[in-house]
């Protein structure tokens, strides 16, 4: 979904996303705890490689257990695969840019590392162990086991200004939060075009089709399209409509 100067991925049903690992880049990684190991899809460069390594900042690829990276588009070519091919750079997004994700009741920042490729239908939500274990904390995740509820918001950000090139992000970081750190600066501003700031403490954000200023939603999985019973399941402004968080038309 394209809209407010943002692009976000949007799931099934209007719901967000949910959260797969993906352990792609430095397969040998230095900072390895065997959870990677687990991954039984694990290629040994990510997409981005050669723009990484142009970089000369000290790294060959991401590493899964440091770097806050996600999974976005499709590199299929379309009538050899049978599968529909999504590329995010034809909506101006940018390889190795800034995109926010929410989760978990928090916000934190990667960058556009990798694709999928032509083994299935694109998918939506997929990260680094390095973000997925920010986000869920680390014994909750893994190369084979992510997080399956639909209310993780993925926001990528067209243009230039959203890279953070060479200099921008520490590369070199050991840790996963000190590569996120250094993305934050940059990150929030990014985020203002949608109205909040992030890093790990801000408020969760979500965004709305239409034309007015888009409502921002501080209870994850409570927001617009997530699934409801009542209207006590629903963040404010929306209202419990046949089983989904929705305008109230009443209102």
């Amino acid at each position: 979904m394209d809209d407010f100067n943002v692009m976000y991925i949007q799931g099934k049903n209007g719901q967000f996303a949910d959260m797969d690992i993906d352990c792609d880049g430095i397969i040998k990684s230095p900072y390895s705890d065997g959870r990677c190991e687990a991954s039984q899809d694990t290629q040994p460069q990510s997409s981005y490689i050669k723009e990484i390594a142009g970089y000369n900042a000290g790294i060959k690829d991401v590493d899964s257990y440091v770097h806050s990276y996600v999974v976005f588009g499709n590199y299929a070519d379309e009538g050899t695969s049978g599968y529909t091919t999504f590329h995010p750079t034809d909506y101006g997004i940018e390889p190795l840019s800034i995109i926010a994700v929410v989760c978990n009741n928090q916000m934190f920042y990667g960058v556009w590392a990798d694709q999928n490729g032509d083994d299935g239908p694109p998918m939506v939500g997929e990260s680094s162990l390095a973000l997925a274990t920010l986000c869920f904390g680390k014994d909750n995740v893994d190369g084979d086991h992510g997080y399956s509820n639909l209310d993780v918001l993925y926001i990528a950000f067209p243009g230039s200004d959203a890279v953070p090139g060479a200099k921008g992000a520490n590369w070199k970081a050991s840790t996963a939060k000190a590569f996120q750190d250094s993305l934050t600066a940059q990150g929030n501003k990014l985020v203002q075009r949608i109205g909040v700031t992030g890093g790990g403490d801000g408020p969760s954000p979500t965004t709305t089709g239409g034309s007015g200023p888009a409502p921002t939603c501080d209870w994850v999985g409570h927001c617009q399209g997530s699934s409801c019973k009542s209207n006590d399941d629903c963040s404010d402004p929306w209202a419990c409509i046949n089983g989904k968080c929705a305008v109230d038309p009443d209102v």
